[in-house]
């Protein structure tokens, strides 16, 4: 199955997760408001009595053998079932929605976050554009 993802630009757009809705532009401050908590969070050694450091500069400092790797910006990718109904739209949608988060340890409380939907049946507007594309490429 060829999975088509769209970009959720309209804010105003409803995310159906379980049973709970959202519009786009709220759950998107939900999850950047959990991803930075969840980043300040600190890891504690148990043998120490010391704080230890936030989760953001944990995963920002790779270590293999000798070598230290400091990376500049972490994705985290997330997909899951979900309803869509957009403005205008008759009916919820199935599909899935995809979240992607991109964390910089340069500037950790400006991430990126991308909602992305895929339809799991192509709309009646998906089909006539694949037919459309059909023909031209049979003119040709």
């Amino acid at each position: 199955m060829n999975e088509k993802f769209i970009p959720l630009e309209c804010d105003d757009d409803v995310i159906l997760l379980d049973k709970d809705s959202f519009k786009v532009s709220r759950l998107k401050e939900l999850i950047e408001e959990e991803i930075r908590n969840k980043l300040q969070q600190h890891i504690y050694e148990y043998t120490s009595l010391y704080p230890g450091v936030s989760m953001l500069e944990f995963l920002s400092k790779l270590s293999i053998g000798q070598k230290k790797i400091n990376l500049r910006e972490i994705q985290h990718n997330y997909v899951t079932e979900c309803q869509l109904l957009k403005v205008g739209g008759y009916s919820w949608q199935k599909g899935k929605l995809k979240i992607q988060i991109c964390t910089s340890s340069v500037t950790p409380y400006h991430n990126k976050l991308y909602l992305e939907f895929c339809p799991d049946e192509p709309t009646e507007q998906d089909f006539l554009l694949d037919e459309i594309c059909k023909i031209i490429h049979t003119e040709k």
